[in-house]
């Protein structure tokens, strides 16, 4: 619900920064708005999923307001300290969805009743490019895998000095080079 905030608060400040200074950024805000999509996409995954009612979605607009001005100010002063509690945050959350998993696929666990024959809904499906008998299961281990980048993430710029280039660079080129050749074989599959 508040996730996707900090990396948008943060990509925000470094954008202005950037534009006040006429400096460059060294690549921090596109891995930080890369983070802050992602993250809004597990909610709408989530909230797909489980029919989230008015009472939920008002909690989560209260929940984001507060959040985007005590992250605003935390940033502004003190990034490392935000990159580190959201290190922090992301570790939780990845033992959350690892703990999910191994009750999903655990025969006789209420979540492996429950959830396992789940589908995973389309919203999902079409984001991490599942196939389409893809379980709720797999859209948890792909979670699971965006929060444990995150972790990563949060951890390496809040141990280096706020001008150092960022080092996740090259991994979005790669990312962009794959999710094309993914695109180009889809095209080509249909016109066969």
């Amino acid at each position: 619900s508040v996730a996707g905030c900090p990396g948008m608060v943060a990509a925000a400040i470094r954008h202005f920064r950037s534009l006040r200074t006429l400096q460059r950024d060294h690549g921090w805000i596109h891995t930080l708005l890369e983070e802050a999509e992602n993250e809004r996409m597990h909610l709408l995954v989530c909230m797909n999923m489980f029919n989230v009612g008015w009472g939920i979605r008002l909690g989560i607009i209260l929940a984001q307001y507060g959040m985007v001005a005590f992250l605003t100010t935390v940033y502004i002063i003190k990034p490392k300290a935000l990159h580190r509690f959201v290190g922090y945050l992301e570790e939780t959350a990845s033992q959350t969805y690892y703990d999910l998993i191994k009750h999903c696929n655990t025969p006789g666990t209420h979540l492996s009743k429950d959830w396992a024959p789940l589908m995973a809904p389309e919203i999902a499906r079409n984001y991490w490019n599942l196939d389409d008998d893809a379980k709720w299961v797999d859209v948890l281990r792909c979670l699971f895998a965006d929060e444990t980048n995150h972790r990563d993430v949060n951890h390496t710029f809040a141990s280096m000095d706020t001008d150092d280039p960022n080092p996740f660079v090259s991994k979005h080129l790669d990312d962009a080079a794959k999710a094309w050749q993914i695109e180009e074989q889809k095209k080509k599959s249909k016109e066969d």
